[in-house]
């Protein structure tokens, strides 16, 4: 009977000894959860159109771009991110309402297919190194949010390398282990990164997405803030940069303004 007795009062002794209001540290996959219903509720709201300042510079090359950059939600991949270029260096992009045309008002059937096409439309604005070609299209503020869907997140492996008491923020880091990659590359180079979330509510604060692919090192920063005119957490900025064995670093810096929302309405009536 005293053997049974003794670890039930060395369990009350170690309860009594915990502090006051002291809070459990966060378990991996209750933060991977939470951060899985957050976006999903975050896809259903995204219908958002915003302003983009782009610069990118490759020594002593600089480009400015001026574009909107729609995001919109997608049944099979959760959503799509466009960059409509505006301006190249302050000069119009000519060809801007054919492109639109082309692209939403006849959209082909294989829906990869067609975002592909969406994100290959934006990415020719890119600026290069010389005489080297960069295929970059991956410079969207979402690319890492997707390694966090509740559909992608058995891709990879997730560990809590930070956590925050005051503000209950979440540091996690993650490496993809799964084949397809989500970003695909010729030699199958597998993403690794990190995120800052909210404990509690899942919310994203920050993401960063570095890739290895043969010899070229890509990395993206993705800062996340409140936007009053849309009433959701967005992108504020991204960072990114490219090393090879190229001439020079490739870098840029975008930031988010004039958040709006818009109407998407489907027709099968092409006028």
């Amino acid at each position: 009977m005293r053997r049974l007795l003794l670890p039930t009062a060395v369990l009350i002794l170690a309860a009594a000894g915990l502090p006051a209001g002291q809070v459990e540290s966060p378990r991996i996959e209750d933060v991977l959860r939470a951060a899985a219903d957050y976006l999903t509720g975050y896809e259903r709201t995204l219908a958002l159109v915003a302003q983009e300042e782009y610069t990118q510079q490759v020594t002593p090359q600089r480009r400015m771009l001026h574009s909107d950059i729609l995001f919109m939600k997608d049944e099979a991949f959760g959503w799509v991110e466009y960059r409509d270029v505006a301006a190249m260096d302050r000069i119009p992009v000519r060809d801007r309402e054919a492109r639109l045309l082309a692209l939403f008002s006849k959209p082909n059937a294989d829906r990869l297919e067609h975002a592909q096409q969406i994100v290959a439309e934006g990415a020719r604005f890119n600026l290069d190194p010389p005489g080297t070609s960069v295929q970059r299209t991956i410079n969207l503020p979402l690319t890492g949010a997707r390694f966090l869907r509740g559909a992608d997140q058995d891709r990879s492996s997730f560990r809590i390398v930070g956590w925050d008491r005051k503000t209950d923020v979440v540091t996690v880091e993650f490496s993809e282990q799964r084949l397809p990659r989500l970003i695909r590359t010729p030699d199958q180079g597998a993403a690794r990164g990190r995120f800052e979330l909210d404990r509690t509510s899942g919310r994203l604060l920050a993401s960063s997405v570095t890739l290895q692919s043969h010899s070229t090192h890509a990395a993206i920063a993705v800062k996340f803030g409140p936007s009053a005119t849309v009433g959701m957490w967005v992108p504020l900025s991204m960072d990114e940069q490219y090393q090879g064995t190229f001439t020079g670093r490739v870098t840029g810096i975008a930031r988010y303004s004039q958040y709006r929302q818009f109407k998407v309405e489907t027709t099968t009536d092409i006028r």
